[in-house]
């Protein structure tokens, strides 16, 4: 038991260490409060000043340590240090660390990771003082995450390969997805469906809808967009707040919700059909139109055909063999629609993520 904790402690900090400076925050998190030097970087940053000069990396010999381990090697109570104890990892190793894991890795995350890798180190040099490189359950574990980090090498592979895709494939993807490039300065009227009210009957969709495509035929005739928004927040008794600006700007393809997406399709001047949804109808006008030349999108495709390419290579490899489970050992497999099975007690929930 006690073997198996410290691996498992061991592959949890590798772990935690592979994935620093990769994953973006996904919510707005408590602000702690600062103290010492931190205090003095929020200080600097309000002022405009430096919290700390940055280093100079050129004056670090390659094989010059930048993480040591003070007592490392040492004896730990009984345990002595295994003969291949790790007490110190220089620039040449670390960066080359560094490059194999995350090669845009910025400079002040950098810290962080050789942090949390010291403190790998710790660990696995007590891993290896115990003897546990040749525990049978610890040889399982480390196969599984080669397994692993070989499955997430074949993704790095191919997205090397293919993240550079020549012009020609560029110069095709830009004419063949034309209407993508198309960018409309739009405006737009957003007429408010009209609140029931007790002392009031409600007005129905037919009035509602008639309603809109009267102002939209007012729009067609020439009237003024800003004072006919203006009127439709006061016909639905909307007051006490100013009305939308009606000027919407340049948009492309995509920016607008699924169903308001023939907007594009729309010439300079037209005026496009009443649109809906359970809170308003909405009408659009192309002021202009603009073919997106393809110099300015060029690395936006170059990027878009990677991860096509990417994309279906992996289906590819996927789809080249199928695993088949014994249903006698590990039941039927589930109807489509059966609900989830709950993960064990303990075990993380976070949809999408592989187990840690």
């Amino acid at each position: 038991m006690q073997h198996q904790l410290v691996a498992v402690l061991a592959i949890s900090c590798a772990l935690s260490t592979v994935s620093v400076g990769q994953a973006p925050a996904t919510g707005v998190q408590p602000v702690p409060r600062l103290h010492g030097n931190e205090k003095k970087a929020s200080v600097a940053a309000a002022t405009g000043q430096p919290a700390t000069p940055k280093p100079d990396t050129s004056a670090v010999a390659m094989d010059q340590a930048v993480i040591t381990l003070k007592g490392g090697c040492q004896p730990i109570g009984n345990l002595q240090p295994a003969k291949d104890c790790t007490s110190a990892v220089t620039r040449a190793q670390f960066e080359k660390l560094i490059s194999a894991l995350q090669p845009d890795m910025a400079l002040e995350a950098k810290r962080g990771f050789a942090t949390n890798y010291g403190r790998l180190l710790i660990f696995s040099d007590a891993a290896r003082a115990l003897g546990l490189e040749d525990d049978p359950n610890i040889q399982l574990i480390i196969r599984f995450v080669t397994e692993q980090v070989l499955a997430e090498g074949v993704k790095r592979h191919y997205l090397e390969q293919f993240a550079h895709p020549s012009e020609q494939q560029i110069q095709a993807y830009y004419a063949q997805n034309s209407a993508k490039y198309r960018e409309s300065n739009l405006q737009r009227i957003i007429i408010p469906r009209q609140p029931s009210a007790d002392d009031k009957p409600k007005v129905s969709e037919a009035e509602e809808t008639a309603a809109a495509e009267k102002l939209r035929q007012r729009w067609v005739a020439g009237e003024d967009a800003a004072k006919l928004q203006q009127a439709a927040y006061e016909a639905a008794g909307i007051t006490g707040s100013g009305t939308p600006d009606v000027t919407m700007g340049a948009r492309r393809p995509g920016s607008l919700l699924v169903n308001q997406e023939t907007v594009f399709q729309l010439k300079a001047g037209e005026i496009s059909p009443v649109f809906s949804d359970p809170a308003a109808f909405y009408v659009y006008k192309v002021v202009s139109v603009r073919e997106i030349p393809l110099t300015e999108v060029q690395n936006q495709i170059a990027k878009t055909l990677q991860q096509q390419q990417l994309q279906d290579k992996l289906e590819e490899i996927g789809k080249s063999a199928t695993p088949v489970l014994n249903d006698e050992y590990f039941g039927p497999a589930p109807s489509p629609n059966a609900p989830a099975t709950p993960p064990p007690t303990g075990a993380s929930q976070q949809p999408g993520n592989p187990p840690k």
